[in-house]
C-alpha cells in the first residue's frame, strides 16, 4: 500500500514538473514571439526613416552636382579667353566671371541622422536582409572616397586658384565690381592696374585647367556613381518595407 502511495506521489510530482516545464516553454515562446514582433516593428520604422533620409540625400547631392557643374561651366567659359594676346574681355566682365568660378564651395554633406543612429547603437545587424546591410557598409565607404576627392582635389585646386589670383591681381578691385560690393559698402581699390592680365598668364591657364579637371571628375566619377548608389539603396529599402 505504501509503495502505491509513493508511486502516486512520484507520478504527481513528475506531472507537476512537466506542467511547469511546459509553462516555461510557452512563456519563452511567447516572449520570443513578442521580441520578434518588436524587432520587426523597429526594423520597419527604421526602413521608413531611412528611405526618407536617402531621398533627402539624393536631393542634396543633386544641388551639389548643380553647383559643381556651374563652377565647371564658368571655368570652361573663362578658359576660352586665356591667351598671350591682348585680352578680348572687358575688365568688369572678367572680374564677374572669375568671381563665379571662385565663389561656389563644393561639399556634399548627407544627412547623418538615421543611419548613424543605427550604426552607433549597434542595430545594423538587426536588419534581416544581408544585402541591405552590405549596401549600408558600401555607402559609408563611398562617402569617404567622395569626401577625399572634394577635400584633397577640388578644394585644393580651388584654393590654389584663389591664392594665384590674390598674388597676381587685386582682390579688392575684383570684389568692388561684384554684387557683394554694395552689401559690404566697398569702394574700388586706389591701386591702378587690370585684373584681366591674368588671362595672359600660362600659369593661370594651368590653374584654371586644374579646377576644370577635378570638377569634371567629381561629377562623373564620384557624384554620378553616388547618385546611382542612392537609387539602389532606396530600391533595397523599398523591397524590405512591408506593404500594409
Amino acid at each position: 500500500m505504501a509503495e502505491k502511495k509513493i508511486g502516486k506521489y512520484i507520478l504527481y510530482a513528475v506531472g507537476e514538473i512537466v506542467l511547469v516545464v511546459i509553462g516555461i516553454m510557452i512563456a519563452v515562446a511567447l516572449n520570443n514571439n513578442n521580441q520578434l514582433k518588436k524587432t520587426k516593428a523597429e526594423e520597419q520604422s527604421y526602413l521608413l526613416a531611412l528611405k526618407e533620409e536617402f531621398q533627402f540625400n539624393k536631393e542634396r547631392l543633386a544641388d551639389m552636382t548643380k553647383r559643381n557643374t556651374a563652377n565647371l561651366n564658368a571655368s570652361l567659359e573663362l578658359l576660352e579667353f586665356v591667351s598671350p594676346e591682348t585680352p578680348q574681355l572687358a575688365e568688369d566682365k572678367f572680374d564677374e566671371m572669375l568671381q563665379t568660378v571662385l565663389m561656389n564651395e563644393v561639399q556634399f554633406s548627407p544627412s547623418p541622422g538615421v543611419l548613424n543612429e543605427i550604426i552607433n547603437s549597434g542595430k545594423l545587424g538587426s536588419f534581416s536582409d544581408p544585402e541591405l546591410k552590405k549596401a549600408f557598409g558600401a555607402w559609408e565607404a563611398e562617402l569617404i572616397r567622395v569626401k577625399f576627392q572634394e577635400e584633397e582635389e577640388v578644394q585644393r585646386a580651388r584654393s590654389e586658384l584663389i591664392n594665384f589670383a590674390n598674388i597676381h591681381s587685386n582682390t579688392r578691385r575684383g570684389v568692388a565690381r561684384s554684387r557683394f560690393a554694395d552689401r559690404l559698402g566697398l569702394s574700388n581699390s586706389k591701386f591702378k592696374g587690370q585684373n584681366q592680365k591674368l588671362l595672359q598668364m600660362e600659369a593661370f591657364e594651368n590653374s584654371l585647367m586644374d579646377v576644370i579637371l577635378v570638377s569634371y571628375f567629381l561629377n562623373t566619377s564620384y557624384y554620378s556613381p553616388l547618385d546611382e548608389q542612392i537609387d539602389e539603396l532606396i530600391k533595397l529599402i523599398d523591397k524590405n518595407i512591408v506593404k500594409e
